[in-house]
């Protein structure tokens, strides 16, 4: 139902094989690659060049991804986003979502009483014995710094948790992607070119990698709160990945040769 709702908000359409005949001809060897059923492929505007899965069965594209990569490039995304599906990463990322709130819940239900009782009872004894209800001279004044930050950790666990499962699946995604291409490293230009493209402005999602400008170094706090790798370290890893196929590929053609 969300995904019906969400493909509803950005307007998308369905794109059929008459439309986009290379693009299905790829997503047909791709899905009996990789031994999975056909998604539904919907194309939209994004206003930023694009592609993501929803749910376990759907794959969008923003229309001008279609325009700004070759085939093979675009091949290569549609195999990342394909390893997505295959491995249900956003239906899981919304269960898990789901139960960390719902978990997070129940433990701020029975902490925040504790944590209110306890402060009153600081600024009670304050009051009493003259001190300030604030600052490094109130009473219990570590204890109540220690339950905020704790109160704190729960509800920004959750996030960073899902963040770092997030960022794990798309390095996944990426080496699927490459263990199934005819080019993999088609798939590295097809980052390198939405990343250029992305550096122009900020677009409603980041499927593929968040916008950034890949001359600002992230801080920990921000590399703890993206969704997604760095895109040079993630065109690094791909990189890395195609030749070890290469190499593999090309050792798989000697053969033995028995000389009477």
């Amino acid at each position: 139902m969300s995904t019906k709702r969400l493909l509803t908000r950005l307007n998308t359409a369905p794109l059929s094989e008459a439309q986009a005949p290379r693009i299905h001809m790829s997503i047909d060897r791709l899905t009996h690659r990789m031994s999975i059923d056909r998604p539904d492929v919907y194309i939209t505007r994004l206003g930023q060049p694009n592609a993501f899965a929803l749910g376990s069965q759907t794959l969008v594209i923003d229309h001008s991804l279609v325009r700004l990569l070759t085939p093979a490039e675009l091949e290569g995304v549609l195999a990342h986003e394909l390893a997505h599906l295959e491995n249900y990463d956003s239906l899981l990322q919304t269960l898990t979502m789901s139960l960390l709130r719902m978990i997070t819940t129940l433990v701020l239900v029975v902490v925040l009483p504790f944590v209110v009782v306890i402060s009153l009872g600081c600024w009670g004894f304050s009051l009493v014995m003259g001190r300030p209800i604030r600052g490094p001279n109130s009473v219990g004044n570590g204890l109540r710094r220690g339950l905020a930050r704790l109160v704190m950790g729960l509800l920004i666990a959750p996030t960073l948790a899902l963040q770092a499962y997030s960022r794990h699946r798309e390095f996944a995604a990426d080496q699927r992607a490459v263990a199934v291409l005819d080019n993999p490293l088609a798939f590295a230009r097809a980052l390198e070119k939405i990343q250029r493209e992305s550096e122009l402005g900020w677009g409603l999602f980041s499927r593929v990698f968040p916008t950034r400008d890949r001359k600002t170094e992230r801080t920990p706090i921000e590399r703890a709160f993206a969704s997604h790798p760095p895109t040079d370290e993630r065109v690094s890893r791909v990189r890395e990945a195609a030749k070890r196929v290469a190499t593999n590929y090309e050792a798989n053609q000697w053969h033995h040769i028995e000389i009477n």
